[in-house]
């Protein structure tokens, strides 16, 4: 597995574990541990977004895009073509 895939595995777990959480929380909002699991999980998407991003560029439109004069992200191959 390469870097980038690891990086993305990462990614879509959090990503995965947080909208699970944010589910779970609709229906039992005053669930401590899962309102401290939202934050872990919100955490570890956001370091895991801005590890990629810096290593592999703009993942989704919410990204900085270092250069206003371009959209950089389509430079780079699609999932279904890496």
């Amino acid at each position: 597995m390469t870097e980038k895939e690891k990086l993305m595995k990462e990614l879509s777990q959090a990503q995965f574990a947080a909208i699970e959480t944010a589910m779970f929380l609709d229906t039992h909002p005053k669930d401590k541990k899962a309102r401290e699991a939202m934050k872990l999980y919100r955490e570890k998407f956001k370091n895991a977004k801005h590890r990629y991003e810096e290593k592999f560029g703009m993942i989704d439109i919410y990204s900085p895009n270092n250069d206003e004069n371009k959209w950089s992200w389509v430079e780079n191959p699609w999932p279904w073509e890496a």
